[in-house]
This record gives C-alpha cells, structure tokens and sequence, in this order.
C-alpha cells in the first residue's frame, strides 16, 4: 500500500498561539453537498521547525451523536472499517435501537465501483431536530468528511480527496469549509509523487514542492 507524506516547513514568524497547521483532505461532497470536511491532521509548528505527516489510503466509517456545525470539532462515537473494492464493506447501515446508535456493515448492490463508500440511515434514526447525530468516513483512522444524519437518508462519498494545507488556529477534527478559507494551499499529489514539503515563508505565503530524495527516504525508513 502506497505511504504518503508532507513536510511542513514554518519559515515564518507566526508565534501567537502557538501556530497550528492542518492538512484538510476534501472529499467532492463537502465542495458539492451538504457534508463538510475536517481539519484532518493537526500539528502546532513553531517557527524554524518542521513536521512530517504520513499517511496510507485505509478508509472507514464512523458516526457521532451529534450533528455537524462548521467551527465545532467532530467526535465520533463509534467506528467500523471501510473498503471500496468490497461489495460486503463498501457500504454500512446506520441504525438506532434500544436507546443507542449502531453501524454495521451491509452489502452493496450493485456490486461497488472501488471509488464510493455509502451509509445508508434506517427509518430508525431520530430527525435532527429530535436529537441530532451524523455520520462520515474516516481516512486513516481520522475524520475527514461529515454530515448529518436522519431517517432513511443516503449517503454517498466520492473517494477522491483533494488535499490541503491551512495555517492558523485550526484544532484536528474541527469541521471547516473549505469554500470559505482563505491563505490556503492545494497539495498536488501528482502522478508517481507521493511527498511533498509545504514551505510557509517569512511573507506568510506557500510553497508546495515534491520532498528531496533524503526526504523520502527518511519516511520510509519510518515506515
């Protein structure tokens, strides 16, 4: 399985608060939908250092008793592996019963298309203004993207993330709308590129470049 990397470089002189960054991995239905992503890894980095995030493409599902407010961190509450490539784990059934939220896997049909996950919300599930609850996909084990869960909702999520970099005050797991932020930069995992550095210079601006060889290789090693 492919390993991913970003080396986030802080040349600039952000020091109030200690400045956080967060790599935002935005699935198309937090652009195009109802859902929202998630500051999905976080690191305060201080100026003059550097940190090096890694990651492999594992997916899951995961659900939160309660819903989905932009600025607010997402907490999930329970969680289940996801695999897009499986007909019996690309998709799962959100239930409530006996006084608590269930996900459980149920097979999808027609057979999957490797690209989607789906949730599918019983007629079980509370009306948000009841009691609010939602549902998401993990990335790596991490929230990522989000939405709101209620009776006999579906739930489709597009497996192609367009990732992120954002300084600021941004905690892991903070709902957040791409749309609006601003000072924010794309991280172009390109064909046969799987690290990159992310340079915040003393001008507060972005420079995004492939790793150095050393670079990668030191992430292997950690592999």
């Amino acid at each position: 399985m492919a390993k991913y990397s970003l080396t986030v470089v802080n040349n600039s002189e952000l020091s109030q608060g200690n400045p956080h960054f967060a790599v935002i991995a935005e699935l198309p239905e937090a652009r195009t939908g109802n859902a929202l992503s998630t500051a999905w890894l976080g690191q305060v980095i201080h100026p003059g250092n550097r940190y090096t995030f890694t990651w492999d493409i594992t997916w899951g599902f995961a659900w939160s008793a309660s819903g989905t407010a932009k600025d607010y961190q997402w907490s999930a509450n329970g969680a289940i592996e996801a695999d897009p490539t499986s007909a019996s784990k690309c998709a799962a059934t959100f239930d409530y019963t006996h006084g608590d939220f269930r996900l459980e896997h149920t097979t999808q049909t027609p057979a999957p298309n490797h690209d989607q996950l789906w949730i599918y919300d019983t007629a079980a599930i509370p009306k948000p203004s009841d009691q609010p609850s939602s549902v998401g996909v993990t990335l790596n084990g991490l929230p990522t993207c989000v939405v709101d869960a209620g009776p006999n909702l579906e739930h489709v999520f597009t497996l192609h993330p367009t990732y992120y970099i954002v300084a600021g005050g941004y905690q892991q797991s903070q709902m957040v709308d791409v749309a609006t932020l601003t000072e924010i930069a794309v991280l172009a995992y390109d064909t046969g590129v799987a690290a990159l550095t992310a340079t915040l210079d003393a001008q507060n601006q972005w420079h995004i470049a492939p790793s150095a060889a050393q670079d990668v290789a030191a992430v292997n090693a950690q592999a």
